[in-house]
């Protein structure tokens, strides 16, 4: 039986110390949860709790938030949230940027602030994000393939190359050719359910996760310190959550 929000304990009522637990908060129902579960199927030392459906940016932070506090894992002080001592958790949250137009022109100003200052105040909370800008789905492409620098994207890209890789990607099942045969195949709309994801998207995925890394890191060096967190596009920060997963240095 999975594991729900409510039954989420703080450190001290651990079933076992050996365990390096994750708990992470997560935007959609599956995708995020499923991939991030499976890293625990192959680490013996990692438990991994991940929480779907809490939305995406601001809203997330707020779900996160009061699920933390409810579960004796963050306290309110000195004007802001903050996680207890002695919490040995590793807290993440995973979201997206979801910008909803092409033209960057047509999206509201509150909408980049919201995103900003929702890492801001999980990562002053002791919360870390794992964020996307736009889709975490890029952060699966970079799997597969480099992202062009320089230019923004939004998701249309990420899920046209998708469509692309899973058309002709090699080794194949029956399944996926018969997919594909169809002519109106897109990786959004067929590749995002939650039996496909599992049994055609997630079992390729680990050989590759130091490319993904790899990748990603060329992402982030395209932007300093003082770009605002809106403006880094295209950039995800899911590898370091991975890299935490896995042991493993920045």
């Amino acid at each position: 039986m999975e594991q729900q929000p409510w039954e989420l304990k703080p450190s001290d009522e651990r079933s076992s110390d050996s365990l390096r637990t994750f708990i992470i908060f997560c935007e959609d129902e599956h995708h995020e949860r499923f991939y991030f579960q499976s890293f625990a199927e192959r680490i013996p030392d990692v438990k991994i709790n991940a929480i779907p459906n809490l939305r995406s940016k601001k809203l997330n932070l707020n779900a996160t938030i009061g699920i933390c506090r409810e579960k004796g894992l963050i306290g309110f002080a000195h004007g802001s949230y903050h996680l207890l001592d002695g919490v040995t958790e590793h807290l993440w949250c995973v979201y997206d940027r979801d910008v909803e137009y092409d033209d960057p022109m047509l999206v509201l100003a509150q909408y980049d602030i919201d995103f900003d200052t929702s890492i801001i105040a999980a990562e002053n909370a002791g919360i870390k994000v794992a964020w996307s800008n736009d889709v975490f789905e890029m952060w699966l492409l970079l799997h597969f393939e480099q992202i062009p620098l320089g230019t923004p994207l939004n998701r249309t890209y990420v899920y046209e190359r998708l469509t692309h890789i899973f058309k002709y990607i090699v080794p194949r099942n029956p399944e996926l050719d018969q997919l594909t045969e169809n002519a109106h195949f897109n990786y959004k709309d067929n590749m995002k359910r939650r039996d496909r994801f599992l049994t055609q998207v997630l079992p390729l995925l680990p050989p590759l996760t130091q490319v993904a890394i790899d990748n990603a890191k060329l992402l982030e060096a395209e932007f300093t310190a003082a770009t605002p967190f809106h403006l880094r596009n295209p950039c995800t920060m899911a590898h370091y959550l991975v890299m935490e997963i896995l042991g493993a240095n920045p």
